[in-house]
């Protein structure tokens, strides 16, 4: 955990008035943070600073500055914890393989089935990963492992692999807001309304309207999938591992929660395609908006505050047997929803 920085916003100013509130409720906040008071005065202050574009800078400002008191700022926090870090860190499950045919398709046959791919809009986990697959030029495109199917089932994968030889391991397709974002989106259960929250808020600080464009199958747009080895994607999905934009256009720089986690990876990626029409590229605005929620998550403690939290959960459901601490376990629940 982090303290925040000094306020270098200009004085009077909406971001300074902002900023300054998060500064006091720290200070206030401090020096125990074992209700998570302290976690929460350092995420809105970060939320200020880590906002990928100045609209959400202002727009994440104004919400601070419309508080009347710190109860209502700790509840803001809480809203964002639910609502902004529930949407990318969470357990989500591995992407199904690619449906090769076991038995080794003709070149020809791979060459149709290419096409075909090229000619759909990514309707599916498996559709997404193979379009993602042929993007990424059958790697993982942050450790440049080679896809171990493709390279074991599909002959057109080949010359990409024999134009620079490397490692093979299986990949997954990883979804910069995962599909169960929109679970319920049509507001006809909890769900629906769940769903439009974490819409609104991606769109107030990041400018990413989720419901026009990753709504129902969109959520498989390949702008919105990448082509991860398993250990990335994990510390991807975890907010441990997530991309920085530098000046050149589709260049990121690799950041990590600890050195240890990227130590294997080279320190800028840049992503290319083929066809930007049929194969676009990842979108730099969600992954602006996963960037600026896993510096936050680090920075202000919530992941150590999520953890802790998620092992109590664990641990009651192992001793709540004869339902004793069913309300406990069902508070703790309520407050963290953003891990279970």
């Amino acid at each position: 955990m982090s303290a925040l920085p000094p306020n270098d916003y200009t004085s009077g100013r909406p971001w300074h008035r902002a900023y300054e509130r998060c500064q006091r409720l720290e200070k206030a906040s401090e020096p125990s943070n074992a209700d998570g008071k302290l976690m929460r005065a350092r995420l809105l202050g970060f939320m200020v600073r880590e906002a990928p574009t100045d609209i959400g800078r202002t727009n994440m400002s104004n919400e601070i500055n419309d508080c009347r008191d710190d109860s209502e700022l700790y509840v803001l926090a809480d809203m964002y914890l639910n609502h902004f870090v529930r949407c990318f860190r969470s357990k989500k499950g591995s992407t199904p393989a690619p449906s090769f045919h076991v038995s080794r398709p003709s070149f020809d046959d791979a060459q149709i089935r290419l096409s075909y791919l090229l000619q759909e809009a990514p309707k599916n986990h498996s559709t997404a990963k193979e379009k993602a697959l042929i993007r990424d030029g059958y790697r993982c495109v942050l450790s440049g492992k080679f896809d171990t199917m493709s390279y074991v089932r599909n002959p057109a994968a080949l010359p990409f692999f024999h134009a620079s030889p490397s490692a093979v391991s299986p990949t997954q397709a990883a979804h910069i807001f995962p599909d169960s974002t929109n679970q319920g989106i049509s507001g006809e259960n909890e769900g629906g309304s769940e769903a439009s929250t974490v819409w609104t808020v991606m769109e107030r600080f990041g400018q990413v309207n989720g419901e026009e464009e990753l709504n129902g199958p969109n959520i498989h747009r390949l702008e919105n999938v990448m082509t991860l080895n398993p250990e990335v994607h994990f510390y991807f999905d975890l907010l441990m591992l997530w991309l920085e934009a530098t000046d050149e256009p589709n260049q990121y720089k690799i950041g990590a929660s600890n050195p240890v986690i990227r130590q294997d990876l080279p320190q800028l990626v840049t992503f290319t395609t083929l066809d930007a029409h049929n194969l676009p590229l990842p979108s730099p605005r969600y992954l602006a908006l996963h960037a600026a929620c896993a510096r936050v998550v680090n920075l202000c403690g919530a992941a150590e505050h999520i953890d802790t939290i998620v092992r109590d959960i664990e641990t009651l459901c192992v001793l709540a047997k004869d339902g004793f601490s069913a309300d406990v376990l069902s508070f703790a629940l309520g407050q963290v929803a953003i891990a279970v």
